[in-house]
């Protein structure tokens, strides 16, 4: 069984409590007719770069069942970055015990909702097991990888079906928060921060200064025309601030939905039918859920996922199929409120507390997700204030891959406004 685990971050430590007798009940309810643990093995679940908030394992366990066969399962094991890998900073975000939420109560009610209307939709991978242990939170979900799903190579972005797919599982997400928010009430109170939360304002400062240098250069390397004129009207650290602050207003006269928060494309997975298309989308990772309107999804959404070819040349008709899918779900999920028309949603694009998503989503996922992996791409080196953590910036951002995509994406932002931070001006 050895010779077939592969270990795609051989960087990771996993922890050694992380063993046989952990999984001993989860394995009671999965597996019933097993009779012992035969071969227990750990991995790492992604390369380095994949994902800056958790540790991902894997984790294979070979069984003797009643009947005298082997059996192998694998279980994806999800739980909180050590505090000295940037475990502390992320912790103040409370994303842990929002996810714990997410898939003990909000997710299989949302499912219900559609299997109620007789439609059934699977939006999240199953989870077996959450516990919260000496102040961290851990999860075991099922492993999809054994149903063939699997990610899109983030560097590549996603063509125009895995797109459309993506945006009808989102619009299905959304549609299913909103309805069970009509029937059930609002969410806690803490759904109602995201990447911005009032305790982490220091965080976000901290990093927006650390970038700012390495970005203010890169800009000028891109082949913008007026780039000089783009870095002069960079925002302070106040208007960042002040953008970042803007995105928790919530209208209640506005479409409001549970925005995922954090929806680019590694955190949905595929598989596909025997002739390449596709036949499942599910989606994953839902520590960052905000309520609030659903153009801070899709503007996330399109600016990180969508291959180059067509981010630009499709933008306003990826909202058009986000919205078709939308109106289909709130009817078949009988929606009293008014349903959103497809210009409110085009407008909300372009709306003040939505912008923040656009200008977060450039200067703090992009350039990671066009960097192809490196064992140096983590949360710890990009926040290091060294040389080396300087270096590491100024890589990212001058990337001639990302130089070439905001060589059209930063003017093309900024044409409608959404990089206007003079807005934001108190």
């Amino acid at each position: 069984m050895s010779e077939e685990i592969v270990n795609p971050n051989e960087h990771l430590i996993i922890p050694d409590w992380i063993n046989e007798k952990y999984f001993t009940g989860v394995l009671a309810k999965d597996e019933p007719n097993h009779v012992k643990i035969l071969k227990f093995t750990k991995v790492a679940a992604i390369p380095p770069g994949e994902n800056f908030t958790s540790t991902m394992i894997r984790v294979y366990i070979k069984l003797e069942m009643k009947d005298g066969s082997v059996k192998t399962k694998t279980y994806i094991f999800k739980t909180m970055l050590p505090d000295e890998r940037g475990g502390s900073a992320i912790n103040d975000f409370g994303l842990f015990p929002k996810e714990a939420k997410m898939y003990d109560t909000y997710l299989p009610a949302f499912e219900a909702l559609y299997r109620a209307a007789g439609w059934k939709i699977q939006l999240a991978p199953q989870c077996l097991h959450t516990e919260e242990r000496e102040g961290n939170i851990h999860f075991i979900f099922e492993d999809l990888c054994v149903k063939r799903f699997k990610n899109i190579d983030r560097t590549k972005g996603l063509d125009l079906e895995h797109m459309t797919r993506a945006l009808h599982k989102l619009a299905e997400y959304h549609a299913a928060s909103a309805v069970y928010e009509e029937q059930n009430g609002p969410y806690p109170s803490e759904f109602l921060e995201g990447f911005v939360t009032l305790k982490a304002s220091k965080f976000h400062m901290d990093a927006f200064k650390l970038k700012e240098s390495a970005f203010k250069k890169a800009m000028l390397t891109w082949g913008m025309t007026d780039a000089e004129k783009y870095v002069k009207e960079f925002p302070t650290a106040d208007q960042y601030w002040a953008q970042s602050l803007s995105c928790l207003d919530v209208f209640l006269n506005d479409f409001n939905v549970l925005n995922h928060g954090d929806f680019w494309s590694s955190n949905l997975m595929s598989n596909y039918l025997p002739n390449g298309k596709i036949d499942e989308l599910i989606l994953v990772d839902f520590q960052i859920v905000k309520w609030g309107n659903p153009a801070q999804d899709l503007l996330f959404f399109i600016i990180l996922s969508a291959a180059t070819d067509i981010r630009i040349k499709e933008f306003e008709n990826f909202v058009r199929i986000y919205w078709d899918r939308l109106v289909e779900c709130l009817k078949v999920l009988k929606f009293k409120k008014p349903i959103p028309t497809l210009r409110d949603i085009q407008s909300s694009m372009y709306a003040k507390e939505n912008s923040f998503y656009a200008f977060f989503s450039l200067m703090n996922h992009l350039p990671i997700i066009l960097f192809p992996t490196d064992k140096d791409s983590n949360l710890h080196n990009l926040s290091a204030e060294t040389e080396e953590g300087e270096r590491l910036r100024l890589r990212l951002v001058s990337n001639p891959v990302f130089g070439s995509v905001m060589k059209d994406l930063y003017p093309f932002l900024y044409n409608r406004g959404l990089l206007n931070y003079g807005d934001y001006d108190v």
